[in-house]
């Protein structure tokens, strides 16, 4: 009798796992077993920061020579210290090393990520299916570095660089510092590193090239790139694919009929006002034009759901359709979105 009781069990939860594994939306979820990917990560900014400052001239030309073009690019235009033949190059790169807030940040970094074994198979996963979608496009090398917060990603034509101290959590002492608002702090975690480079490739890949630079066009395209990442990561939450807390995700869901409601009567969906995509799309604390307590960028949002909408009613466009289709009118035409 116990035996048996074992057995129903046993059953029932296989039959669960079958259920639910059956249940998964096959285009989300690709088979992707079979795709291997080659992921070129360095820390760059360790090997970096280990230079001799007292011989810098002969210790960085290894560096140079070991990571021509990361470091040309580098150099001089994301830390801006100059060529490595300019004659302020060595004084300005003595100052960038020695500088007493890269110093923490480097000890910060390094107390925070020991490694990044977790960094390299969550970017090998979300490969793995750009790969899939995308058989003829290139991998670049990423590297690890510290910009001095000058930016968060640099991208070249073989190369991607990723700025580690933009992910040391929202709540990190360096940000409140620096008085970064806390709203734009929700993405500065170790979750969004990856994600932010899939981002970082669709932007580069697929770059807006509408014809009509309106309020639906920029929120389509947003919604695209949001899109473009759920697909490369499909359990990625959509708090952290928008950079949301809990609440702001459940008063989009809760207001999006009535947001797009207001768009289409306030007739704002095809204005070319910069103000207004910036208030519907733009970084802030909220989306102005739905009320402090909205969610910013609750047009990003609505952008993403009529994406969604498009690509479940038009099950012949691919993903790759869907990155190379610009006019983001055709994308709402055809989705028939009705929240």
């Amino acid at each position: 009798m116990y035996n048996s009781h074992i057995r129903f069990f046993l059953y029932l939860l296989i039959s669960g796992v079958i259920l639910f594994t059956g249940c998964k939306d096959k285009r989300m979820y690709p088979d992707v077993s079979h795709i291997n990917v080659d992921v070129n990560l360095t820390p760059f900014f360790k090997e970096f920061h280990a230079i001799d400052t007292l011989n810098i001239e002969d210790v960085v030309l290894p560096v140079y020579q070991k990571y021509p073009e990361f470091m040309e690019a580098y150099c001089q235009r994301i830390i801006r210290v100059g060529a490595r033949d300019d004659s302020e190059y060595v004084p300005k790169l003595t100052s960038f090393l020695t500088y007493q807030a890269n110093k923490d940040i480097l000890k910060k970094t390094d107390e925070i990520y020991p490694d990044f074994i977790f960094l390299k198979q969550e970017l090998i996963e979300g490969l793995k299916h750009y790969k899939y979608y995308f058989p003829n496009k290139s991998i670049p090398e990423i590297y690890l570095m510290i910009s001095g917060f000058s930016q968060s990603i640099a991208v070249d034509q073989h190369w991607l660089g990723l700025s580690v101290e933009k992910y040391l959590g929202e709540d990190c002492e360096f940000y409140e510092w620096l008085g970064i608002p806390k709203y734009l702090r929700k993405g500065m975690v170790k979750e969004k590193m990856a994600p932010d480079v899939l981002r970082a490739m669709a932007l580069t890949n697929f770059p807006t090239q509408t014809k009509a630079e309106d309020v639906i066009n920029s929120m389509i395209y947003k919604g695209k790139i949001k899109y473009f990442v759920k697909r490369m990561f499909p359990d990625l939450k959509d708090t952290l694919l928008f950079d949301y807390s809990k609440e702001q995700m459940q008063w989009c869901k809760k207001n999006e009929s009535e947001m797009w409601a207001s768009l289409v009567e306030w007739k704002h969906l095809f204005q070319e006002d910069r103000m207004l995509i910036q208030k519907y799309t733009g970084d802030a604390p909220f989306s102005a034009n739905f009320g402090n307590n909205s969610a910013p960028r609750a047009g990003e949002f609505i952008g993403y759901k009529i994406v969604s909408t498009y690509m479940k009613e038009n099950e012949e466009v691919s993903l790759q359709d869907l990155m190379n289709e610009t006019d983001g009118r055709k994308i709402l035409a055809a989705s028939n979105y009705r929240p």
